[in-house]
């Protein structure tokens, strides 16, 4: 055979050689790019910052302290609303509670509850038209101040059917640590060695109820190591990226319902799988200023979806991140029969308040279940409650104004020292800017009508129970 066609030969088996490896370098390429992350999005009740990872004292939370060291702790993370149905129709929607007509917490008749604006829909449509199966799973809480939504919000309520599903995003629901609180035998607290918030009277009630808080906590954590766990044994722990929050302060002195951080701060965890490169470097702490409000633009924006322009929060990390705010704002409108209107704006450094509603108390604004309220508030009926504290049962302030970083627990209202008094007016204009662009109606409901609503809620407990009692005694069907 002639040399030439030899060579000819040769050739052509080396450029076959060549493009079938380049081919499979290239499909190697190919197989390293992840596909999608699927997200779990675990969401607990009346839980603040008491996680051991932030610092507390008696805490024992040894599955999310291990989350926090994979991924990024929020030290200045804080929903919109101090209560539950309206903070959790901020994170449905990425608005706020009075712009999806949901600041009043369980309206029910003779109250209608309202739709959602024109325009507007809970954010898992958006994740949903990116492929996702969304899943409820845990405590079917939805709890939303607004009528349902359009569209179904969510496709599935079983964990494994969910896993099971490629791309997913779940959110998960726990019950544990809203009251009543239940102990952890496994991981007692000693009461005796739990610091109490300076605000909270010191009482034997404030510390066991605090302790049976932290206990619940455990609790908790534990069942989160139980989920992490499942995640695992699936295989799906790196190829899902997992959030943590607490949808309000604790049911504690001074937490949920009221606009002070306590009531309004929330734990927020973010784990990502290395694969997805987001800017997120293990085991560090994010002091950025973080609203419940960028977790819905966030979460689109993972998932490669087209978050409406309406959002008020922002992308928290990624390439479309977006730059901290300088302020957050927070309200309360109701509990109960107790019609009022708070509103709050804070900076890192400042934290202003506006009592709307003249001759209400703190006493009558917040939870009155609490243990450490009802002790106080005995305390106070005898005269004998410490002065520092009384405040608390007296009617509130038409302003507040607390220096965070000096006064971090709020102990001292700066709002009529003459040398606060250019940080007043910035604080205070702040927030009159935000109650316009949001319309931020000043509008009460009718406390009568709220009563006759409690009264119709009453009635259908009664027949409930009423209902199943007659149900425990009817014989047994053959």
């Amino acid at each position: 055979m002639p040399k030439g066609v030899n060579m000819t030969h040769r050739n052509l088996l080396i450029w076959t050689a060549v493009f079938l490896l380049s081919t499979c370098v290239c499909g190697l390429a190919e197989d390293k790019k992840p596909a999608k992350p699927n997200i779990l999005w675990i969401v607990a009740e009346d839980l603040g910052c008491d996680l051991a990872c932030y610092g507390v004292k008696g805490s024992y939370t040894p599955n999310l302290d291990q989350l926090a060291k994979e991924g990024v702790l929020f030290t200045h993370a804080h929903t919109t609303a101090a209560i539950c149905a309206p903070s959790r129709s901020s994170f449905m929607t990425g608005l706020y509670p009075h712009q999806v007509n949901a600041k009043y917490m369980r309206p029910g008749p003779p109250f209608v509850k309202k739709n959602l604006p024109e325009g507007v829909d809970v954010f898992t449509k958006y994740i949903r038209d990116a492929g996702y199966t969304i899943g409820l799973c845990g405590r079917p809480k939805r709890d939303w101040g607004f009528e349902n939504p359009r569209l179904k919000p969510y496709d599935e309520t079983d964990w494994n059917v969910v896993s099971a599903k490629q791309p997913f995003f779940c959110q998960f629901q726990y019950y544990e640590t809203h009251p009543a609180f239940h102990p952890c035998p496994e991981h007692p607290v000693d009461t005796a060695k739990i610091e109490l918030p300076p605000y909270t009277p010191e009482t034997p009630a404030a510390r066991k109820e605090f302790g049976l808080y932290l206990e619940y906590l455990t609790v908790l954590d534990t069942k989160v190591g139980d989920l992490i766990a499942d995640l695992k044994k699936k295989g799906l722990y790196e190829s899902t990226i997992i959030f943590f929050i607490g949808d309000n302060g604790p049911a504690l002195f001074r937490g949920k319902c009221f606009v002070h951080k306590r009531g309004i701060q929330m734990p927020l965890i973010v784990r990502v799988p290395a694969k997805y490169d987001v800017g997120i470097k293990p085991g560090t702490v994010n002091e950025e200023l973080v609203s419940s409000l960028d977790l819905a633009p966030t979460f689109i924006d993972l998932v490669g979806g087209s978050a409406p322009s309406y959002l008020e929060g922002r992308i928290l990390f990624g390439p479309h991140r977006r730059d901290e705010p300088e302020f957050l704002y927070a309200q309360w409108d109701n509990l109960d029969v107790v019609t009022d209107r708070v509103r709050s704006v804070h900076s890192k450094k400042w934290q202003y308040i506006r009592n709307f509603t003249p001759g209400i108390s703190y006493y009558e604004q917040g939870h009155r279940n609490v243990e450490a309220v009802r002790a106080a508030k005995e305390i106070y009926d005898q005269g004998k409650l410490p002065e520092r504290y009384t405040s608390y049962f007296k009617p509130k302030p038409a302003e507040e104004l607390y220096d965070l970083e000096t006064d971090p627990f709020e102990l001292t209202n700066l709002a009529e020292e003459p040398s606060r008094k250019t940080e007043l007016e910035k604080m205070r204009n702040a927030l009159q800017t935000w109650i316009k662009r949001t319309n931020d109606s000043d509008q009460l409901e009718d406390p009568a009508m709220i009563k006759e609503m409690l009264r119709l809620q009453e009635e259908e407990r009664k027949a409930a129970v009423i209902q199943r009692r007659k149900k425990a005694k009817a014989p047994p069907e053959d």
